[in-house]
């Protein structure tokens, strides 16, 4: 794995803005808006959304940073979600939204801190096979 995704400090600051910031905020929009047309779509969404988290938490080689990323990117998502979902217009989700829809916030933020955790292990521990 260490060789497929690049170092945080490798990285130019458009990228990190990109990968940390835009990503999550711009999927996160997304999957909003498939929240009101289509509950398979969605899903897909957030499937894709998980991996991006491993992968995310992956460019770090500070634990302390990858959780970091893992709060914020799953904030984003959230956040993001939400507004996608307002923005599309639809009066109903397609999968059932946590009451209020703020809640949904626990259902990004807190996956996705174990998951970019998981990324930054799987990444140290990738790092030191290779230099066994």
């Amino acid at each position: 794995m260490s060789n497929l995704l690049p170092r945080w400090e490798e990285m130019s600051p458009a990228r990190r803005f990109f990968d940390a910031i835009l990503l999550p905020a711009g999927f996160g929009l997304l999957c909003g808006l498939a929240l009101g047309v289509s509950a398979p779509l969605y899903l897909v969404g957030v499937v894709l959304a998980l991996l991006g988290g491993i992968a995310g938490g992956a460019q770090y080689d500070s634990r302390r940073d990858a959780l970091i990323r893992g709060l914020v990117g799953g904030t984003l998502f959230g956040v993001f979600i939400l507004l996608g979902f307002e923005l599309g217009g639809e009066e109903e989700a397609k999968v059932d939204l946590p009451d209020p829809h703020i809640l949904l916030l626990v259902l990004t933020i807190v996956p996705s801190i174990p998951l970019h955790w998981l990324g930054w292990r799987l990444r140290s521990r990738s790092m030191s096979t290779d230099a066994a």
